[in-house]
């Protein structure tokens, strides 16, 4: 009973989970990684970056095409405090957000939606453009409570080194994503344009109309044809970063699931054995009920019941105690509580079906015993 409450608890949780909106359309979309070597400067970052991305958003089957740092649901990320434009502070009560550096067509290849304001524009990477900046929903409203953030300036503790941190101007606020797992709540996070902030490392996001992984050698020779020394890193599809996001549950679903079944088959031979070693140890006294006028059915029934009192005094002893161990899991579960009452209803139905299943059988062999037989038995 406990390894199988335990089980279904976590079964709910993997169930729930997959149903869970990441925030973004995961389908359709490869995404591979470029670490610039340190001959590129500033604009040669820029310049690169425009000039594959262009080549791959003229690829046929291509939808879609973008770069960013980091991804969501990536083990990497940037925090960094803001300061906030017309409130002061002290340093450490700033507010923290998981910055994202990104370039034109994120949001659109990401299936992130704008909620107000406007996306990045080519003017905002140009040279002296202003500092400009987009937030997520949460980071709004919890910075921004019942005003509207467009126009707002926040200035994020990291700059690209040349002219320190800049003050950044809100042009739009977008959906919020699951970055740090699909179990997490949403974070607060801000997004700046690439062109203003030029990493060397960047992961390439693409949305294709045909099978993304078909792509895979026709991306390898763009990067190739602009720097053939370049390699391309940790090509995954966005499916398999959500699918990782939950491998830990998924593992422990599975250990405790495959346990569980475990038991549950031992419990159903165990019951068939002690309750069949029972009816042969009783068949003299079978035949004598059966000799006296005793019904069959009653026999049958008597059998049954026995061995449903066996399983029904194991269910409720294994109901309190996997009720006391599962508040030990809480941590592990998502979308239902460690006394999960469907759970806690179905695992003893399905045992108590299956315990009666096991003492059918030899009740019903004891059943049909003839009194003659049964009373030379031994």
């Amino acid at each position: 009973m406990v390894l199988l409450v335990g089980a279904g608890l976590l079964l709910r949780s993997l169930l729930g989970l997959g149903k869970v909106d990441p925030g973004f359309a995961k389908d359709h979309v490869i995404t591979f990684g470029l670490d610039l070597p340190g001959r590129y400067g500033h604009p040669q970052r820029v310049a690169f970056y425009r000039n594959l991305l262009q080549q791959i958003r003229a690829t046929p089957g291509v939808r879609s095409a973008s770069a960013a740092l980091p991804l969501p649901l990536s083990a990497d990320d940037i925090k960094t405090t803001f300061e906030i434009d017309g409130r002061p502070m002290k340093q450490s009560e700033f507010p923290v957000t998981t910055l994202h550096i990104i370039d034109r067509n994120y949001f659109h290849t990401l299936g992130i939606p704008l909620l107000s304001g406007h996306e990045f524009k080519v003017q905002d990477d140009a040279a002296g453009a202003t500092p400009v900046i987009i937030v997520s929903e949460r980071l709004a409203s919890q910075v921004f409570p019942e005003q509207d953030p467009i126009g707002r300036r926040i200035k994020p503790g990291i700059s690209s080194g040349d002219s320190g941190e800049p003050m950044r101007v809100i042009i739009g606020v977008v959906g919020d994503v699951k970055g740090e797992g699909l179990s997490a709540p949403s974070i607060r996070e801000s997004y700046v344009p690439y062109a203003q902030l030029p990493f060397a490392s960047m992961a390439v996001v693409v949305r294709t109309n045909i099978s993304p992984e078909s792509l895979v050698p026709t991306l390898t020779a763009e990067v190739q044809s602009l720097d053939n020394a370049l390699p391309l890193l940790h090509i995954k599809t966005l499916d398999e970063y959500v699918d990782d996001s939950v491998v830990a549950t998924r593992f422990e679903t599975s250990l405790l699931g495959t346990f569980g079944a475990l038991a549950f088959v031992l419990t159903a031979v165990g019951l068939y054995g002690v309750i069949s070693y029972t009816v042969v140890q009783r068949t003299r006294e079978m035949g004598i009920r059966l000799a006296l006028g005793a019904d069959r059915r009653a026999i049958l029934s008597m059998i049954i019941k026995n061995g449903m009192l066996l399983t029904c005094v194991g269910a409720l002893i294994g109901l309190a105690a996997a009720f006391l161990s599962t508040r030990l899991m809480a941590s592990l579960l998502f979308g239902v509580g460690p006394t999960d009452p469907l759970t806690f209803l179905c695992v003893p139905i399905a045992l108590i079906a299956v315990a009666a299943l096991a003492s059918y059988i030899p009740a019903r062999r004891a059943a049909k015993v003839d009194p003659i037989v049964a009373l030379r038995y031994e």
